[in-house]
This record gives structure tokens, sequence and C-alpha cells, in this order.
């Protein structure tokens, strides 16, 4: 391996987790990106080909598979000095229609998805004393409008982890960061659910853009935590 350095994007697909992917290979590094599912690695491979970018196929809420998936992206792209958490789920219901099984399943994808890759990732980020967790979050992270309480408690759960890893591994040489998305990514679901125009939302690029600065601050000038949202969100 030479000196090019390693990213994981956990949770890939055309938003967030695809342009955080061009932009991190945009910025000279090869990329791996997790997902359940196969397809969307697929096409982001057959885009940025598999020199630059890898996908795999892993449950993220299965501890013992993220484990072996990191083993994997060490021995075929380099251990990683970035990882970020991007895995998530949207959920709006009112509180009493809402199963505790979707409570669950949320901070599953959500939570302990990240609590499975940090473990994974920071020992050898610690061991070198240099690299970044970014861990993003959403406008529910810190206000939870009505009909968002499984999503808010799983996003709440987030930032606390994400406010103690920084604690905790700053000191020792590993940047923390959680982004909150405070607006609507421009895609398909924005467009057809929300009836949303362009105008309206994030690029995704442009939030992926802001992310690269994060992982590109120097030691003594980190960013923990970076609101973001487009001129027209009213906050």
């Amino acid at each position: 391996m030479n000196d090019q350095r390693t990213a994981v994007v956990a949770g890939i697909g055309p938003g967030l987790g695809g342009a955080l992917c061009r932009a991190l290979v945009a910025g000279g590094y090869r990329v791996a990106g997790l997902a359940r599912s196969a397809a969307a690695g697929e096409a982001l491979e057959a885009e940025l080909g598999k020199g630059a970018f890898r996908a795999f196929s892993c449950d993220l809420t299965d501890g013992p598979a993220v484990q072996a998936v990191m083993a994997a992206v060490n021995e075929d792209l380099g251990t990683p000095t970035v990882y970020v958490h991007n895995a998530g789920a949207f959920h709006h219901q009112a509180f009493t229609d809402t199963p505790p099984a979707v409570f669950e399943g949320l901070w599953r994808t959500t939570c302990l998805a990240a609590v499975h890759g940090a473990q994974a990732a920071l020992p050898a980020m610690v061991a070198r004393g240099d690299g970044t967790l970014l861990l993003v979050g959403a406008t529910a992270s810190v206000k939870a409008a009505a009909g968002f309480s499984a999503f808010g408690a799983a996003k709440f759960a987030l930032r606390g982890l994400a406010q103690s890893l920084a604690r905790e591994y700053g000191p020792r040489g590993v940047h923390v960061a959680h982004v909150v998305i405070d607006g609507v990514m421009w895609g398909e679901r924005a467009r057809d659910d929300f009836e949303m125009t362009e105008d309206q939302c994030m690029d995704p690029a442009s939030v992926a853009a802001s992310c690269l600065d994060i992982i590109h601050q120097p030691a003594d000038c980190w960013t923990h935590e970076l609101d973001l949202r487009p001129a027209a969100e009213p906050f």
C-alpha cells in the first residue's frame, strides 16, 4: 500500500452516501462503501472504478459482520483514517400508533450501527494518533417535532454517542464530529413524497463538501458539531 488514505462510508445510496463517496474519491481517498443492499454499491463501483471505490454488503446492526467487513477493508484498501456513519431510517408516525419495535429498529440502524462501526474503526485510529469519525444527524437530533418520537429518540442517541466519543477520543488524536442536516436533501423523495422544489432543498454534493472540510480540519481548530441547512429553511 502507498500513502493514499482510506475512508469508509457506512450507509450509501443515491443521496448523501453517494455524494460522500464521490467527494472522498475526488479528495484522493480510497473509499469503501458499506450497505445492506449490493445495488447502490455496484452503481458507485461502475461510476468511480474499483481502484478508487469498493462496495461491501453488510448488515450494520450485526456487530461481528461489521468487524469482518472492516477486516476486509483493511486487507483490500488499507486501514481507514476516516469513518462516516450515514446509516439511518426516516420515520414519521403518531406516538401511540408507533410500535415499540419501530423505536428499537430505528435505534439499531441509527445508533447501534454507529457503535459497531466506531468500535471497529477507532482502535487503529488511536494507535496511529490520527483519524476522523463523522456521525450524520438530522433536525430531530436537537429538535424532535410532533410525529417524530421514534426518529428523534434514535437521532438524539446518536448525538449523545458523538458527544461522549469526542471527549474520550479527541485527546487521543481522533476527531469526532456530528453533522446536523437541518433540511431535506434533494432527490426523488423530496420531489415525489414531499412535493418540494430543488431550491428548497440541500444539494447532497454541497453537504458532502462541508463534511470533507470537517475531515480536513487541523487538530488545533476542530469542529465537534456543525448544522447545515438551505437558505430557505426556517430555524
